[in-house]
């Protein structure tokens, strides 16, 4: 089957080569079914008169007839129509797999970068609630503008400054370094 699909492409692509615009009557028999086939045009096969054509045509019309035969070449037909359409569908599942998919991975990353900020957020918030305690200072905002690890150093120099102005200064001075 291969062998012969090919020989029909091979006809094919030398006919396209050698003839542009082919004039249906300047063609010989089995150019003008390449010629039919190729463009499909049922106006063109009615108005063929060549030998060739017209027993495609009676074959075809013989087959109609033949009911065991047209229902054999109908099966085939819709075995490869199923096919299309399963390779369709199966495509379409594919799809919608990699959908779910992608939100759920999306979900996860979202989970774990809403962790991460509800950490920073806590940390944020003790920080807050330890410079209140120690320096009576409302430092919310100040607060908000830092890094992480800028708020790692001001745990640590929580520790050592006496007032909120030299925590303040030596922030500056390790973020100078």
């Amino acid at each position: 089957m291969f062998i012969q699909m090919s020989y029909f492409s091979m006809w094919l692509i030398i006919l396209k080569k050698g003839k542009e615009n082919p004039k249906l009557n300047e063609l010989n028999d089995f150019e003008q079914l390449l010629y039919l086939f190729e463009n499909n045009e049922k106006n063109d096969i009615l108005k063929s008169k060549e030998r060739l054509v017209k027993v495609f045509v009676d074959k075809y019309e013989e087959m109609q007839k033949d009911d065991e035969l047209w229902s054999t070449a109908m099966a085939i037909q819709m075995g490869e129509a199923r096919y299309r359409n399963g390779l369709r569908d199966s495509f379409e599942e594919g799809k919608a797999a990699g959908k779910m998919e992608g939100k759920i991975e999306g979900r996860m990353e979202g989970k774990i970068e809403g962790r991460i900020e509800g950490k920073l957020e806590g940390e944020r918030q003790l920080l807050h609630k330890l410079i209140e305690m120690k320096y009576h200072e409302a430092c919310a905002t100040w607060l908000q503008a830092l890094t992480e690890e800028q708020m790692h150093i001001v745990s640590t120099l929580l520790l050592e400054c006496d007032t909120f102005e030299s925590l303040r200064k030596r922030l500056n001075k390790s973020d100078k370094k």
